[in-house]
């Protein structure tokens, strides 16, 4: 077994697939989202995942930790998957509906592997002010 490494993962609002297998990632969210109030619950967010450079059965792990940093907001259900050489690709698309974010702040996304943490990065809600105020933000 080669562990494989993760290519990339990112969030935004829906996935789709082209006939060739291409995908296509609609709103990306760059590093959170900024809302006029709180709390709010995004129609869906998507998770996706690429791993590469690596070789046999694997499990995948994907949750949203809360500004605490330790709270799970939703875990994603473990996905197996197998690589078969190191030239191969895995893409994991997770869908997350009715997430209900409460606070601003940052939370984070974390992605497992066999039950170990390979990449944690941060999603910040924000609230919108009106005119003239600061954002809210932890």
């Amino acid at each position: 077994m080669m562990i494989p490494d993760i290519q990339f993962s990112l969030i935004c609002e829906d996935v789709r697939q082209e006939v060739s297998g291409h995908f296509i990632f609609l709103g990306v969210f760059g590093d959170g989202i900024n809302v006029k109030q709180l709390p709010i619950r995004p129609f869906r967010l998507c998770i996706v995942n690429r791993w590469t450079c690596g070789q046999g059965d694997f499990r995948q792990k994907t949750v949203i930790i809360c500004p605490d940093g330790h709270t799970p907001l939703i875990e994603g259900k473990e996905v197996a998957f197998r690589l078969e050489s190191a030239g191969r690709m895995h893409t994991s698309l997770e869908q997350f509906l009715g997430v209900e974010f409460k606070e601003a702040g940052t939370y984070w996304i974390e992605v497992s592997l066999n039950g170990d943490l390979r990449m944690r990065y941060p999603f910040t809600v924000t609230v919108v002010p009106p005119p003239n105020q600061q954002p809210l933000q932890s």
